[in-house]
């Protein structure tokens, strides 16, 4: 049994107890969401709060790929039954949707019962909108998982799994990797189960570690070879052997070659690869990214000041080009009558009779 199971149980346990005696005592009862049912596929009974049927049916058809999707990872083994989906607007409402006497954590989005095959989903936590999508990868996960390996899976395994078939990468979470590259912090993998906190954290270490290392065995191939990614079938057949009874370290053995102790080092060291020397790569490509900028820069601005030279270039040649047609032009003198006598004046003819006398 896992630390957090057991944590989980207890505070589970207190919440049934608190629940009892208010009843008993004050009368009082915990109020339950009204939920309506709403038309699915086979393997499915779905229920959301009114106003959401449209989400509802849009996330039960998902929900059939994403079982088949799921499914692939975990063959030969028993899959879940019929799963009821519940969707709800706000997080608030989760523990009122909750199976009774289970509750459900103050910081979910969304809730997995393994056990009942019930996962609860909201559309946002206040005024946060999450994506209900992703929500409903990651527990359909959750649920297939335990269908599958039943009690056998530790649970950095179901975590990592459930990462595996959601993919919702966060930032915090690769600065919490590389900071556990840098600077230590790693816990032992027969530790790992027991740092799980109550409350979900995106940089919280358990997690971190967890995805990660579920990621590793994931693309790992057969043998220890960074190209050969083995198409999932040797994390495949590493979930199979767990299901069909084998020790964790049998199974990693029979699957990947190595115990787990050795994946685990592997592991360590492969996030020491991408973690320390991404500082270095990163460098080199904001230098790269830099020097791609500075000629940039220097490229408009050569191409502004050619735009320039050439506007200049057509205005000496308008200038040019009107001076030549002045030079081209003739203009008339004025007219200036002649001082004294007019020689073009018009003279008699000497045979006018008029001047004969």
């Amino acid at each position: 049994m896992s630390g957090k199971a057991s944590v989980r149980r207890l505070a589970a346990s207190v919440r049934s107890a608190i629940v009892l005696v208010l009843v008993l005592v004050l009368g009082i009862a915990p109020a339950r969401a009204e939920l309506v049912r709403v038309p699915a596929s086979h393997g499915l009974e779905v229920a959301c709060e009114p106003g959401l049927e449209a989400t509802a049916q849009e996330l039960a058809l998902q929900a059939q790929g994403n079982l088949a999707e799921i499914s692939a990872d975990l063959p030969d083994l028993p899959k879940p039954g019929t799963i009821k989906l519940q969707v709800v607007r706000d997080s608030s409402s989760l523990p009122a949707v909750a199976p009774a006497g289970r509750g459900a954590p103050t910081w979910a989005i969304g809730v997995a019962y393994p056990d009942l095959r019930v996962i609860s989903i909201a559309l946002r936590r206040g005024g946060a909108v999450a994506d209900p999508r992703e929500t409903l990868r990651h527990e359909l996960a959750h649920v297939a998982l335990a269908a599958a390996l039943g009690d056998h899976a530790p649970h950095w395994l179901h975590e990592g799994f459930a990462y595996q078939h959601s993919g919702d990468a966060s930032w915090d979470r690769m600065e919490t990797l590389a900071g556990m590259a840098w600077f230590g912090g790693i816990f032992p993998i027969e530790e790992l189960d027991q740092h799980f906190p109550a409350e979900e954290a995106p940089a919280n270490r358990a997690y971190a570690e967890s995805y990660d290392f579920v990621g590793y065995l994931a693309r790992r191939g057969r043998w220890e070879d960074a190209s050969d990614l083995g198409d999932r079938w040797p994390f495949r057949a590493f979930l199979r052997a767990i299901g069909q009874g084998q020790d964790l370290d049998h199974a990693a053995m029979s699957s990947f070659g190595k115990p787990l102790h050795a994946l685990f080092d592997e592991w360590k060291d492969s996030l020491s690869k991408r973690y320390l020397f991404a500082p270095i790569g990163l460098l080199g490509l904001g230098l790269w990214i830099l020097c791609a900028l500075l000629l940039a820069v220097a490229f408009w601005r050569r191409r502004r000041a050619n735009r320039r030279r050439m506007a200049e270039w057509d205005r000496q040649e308008r200038a040019a080009d009107e001076v030549r047609r002045h030079q081209q032009t003739v203009i008339a003198p004025p007219y200036v009558p002649w001082p004294g006598e007019d020689p073009f004046e018009e003279q008699p003819d000497d045979d006018d009779p008029e001047v004969i006398n």
